[in-house]
């Protein structure tokens, strides 16, 4: 899949998340928090290809395209260890961690969330740059920073859905890439072989394309027109929680 692609269907996993969430019994989520996840989500979607010095990721961090190289040269490359459970459990843990890092200013008795506000600043700024809301890293920068800081500072609480979100947006990159030719190494470090018995056989080819990887390559090679009418769907489906949120919250503020 391409940037904008991933960056849409974190944004539409976590809507679809928050539909659900009552139905399954967990707590609902509040407006803010649907907003400000699916922007989370959108970005935390495009963390699998900090692989990739060439990826969104990499052009949007101060020295990425060389933290993308070392993170590639480390997993083995593009589309390798980034791009497995392995690396969704690190991310989810590294989220969590972050949690741990707080900032008590001077008169202050509550300390304020410093580490997941860099999290959340890091994932909206790539994923409103991924999704063209604006033309330019400057802005998004602007508008990541901003909405942290408004977060952590008059929002504490809503850090609390953040690696669950964080882990959505990124298991949403794999799933995606799973849908294209190339496939995913779902089960990195190992990286087994299609059974020499059946090699040749042209659906499992398809199934299993190639050392560790696994695909169902619904939506073809990556950026087929077929993967855009896809994430237009998943776009026009976001709308609805997003969108249900942004007038519920203007309905409270008017109140």
């Amino acid at each position: 899949m391409m940037g904008t692609s991933h960056a849409i269907s974190g944004a539409a996993a976590w809507g679809a998340i928050t539909l659900i969430a009552p139905s399954m019994g967990w707590a609902p989520i509040d407006p803010i928090g649907v907003i400000t996840g699916a922007a989370v989500c959108a970005g935390a979607a495009l963390l699998p290809d900090a692989d990739h010095p060439s990826s969104t990721v990499a052009a949007g961090l101060p020295g990425g395209r060389i933290i993308a190289g070392t993170i590639g040269g480390l997993t083995g490359g593009h589309r390798k260890g980034m791009h497995s459970l392995v690396a969704v459990l690190a991310v989810m843990l590294g989220a969590i961690a972050l949690s741990f890092i707080t900032w008590t200013p001077t008169g202050w008795d509550t300390p304020l969330a410093l580490g997941p506000a860099i999290a959340a600043a890091i994932c909206i700024a790539v994923g409103t740059k991924c999704v063209r809301l604006v033309n330019s890293w400057f802005l998004s920068w602007i508008i990541g920073i901003a909405s942290a800081a408004a977060m952590m500072w008059f929002f504490p609480d809503e850090f609390g859905w953040l690696p669950a979100c964080i882990g959505v947006g990124y298991l949403a990159h794999l799933v995606g890439d799973t849908l294209t030719t190339g496939g995913v190494p779902w089960l990195w470090p190992i990286m087994a072989r299609r059974p020499r018995a059946l090699r040749k056989a042209p659906i499992l080819r398809q199934l299993w394309p190639r050392k560790g990887c696994f695909a169902l390559p619904l939506l073809g090679n990556a950026g087929s027109r077929r993967e855009w009418v896809f994430s237009i769907a998943l776009g026009v489906f976001a709308l609805w929680p997003i969108g249900g949120a942004g007038i519920d919250l203007l309905t409270t503020l008017s109140a």
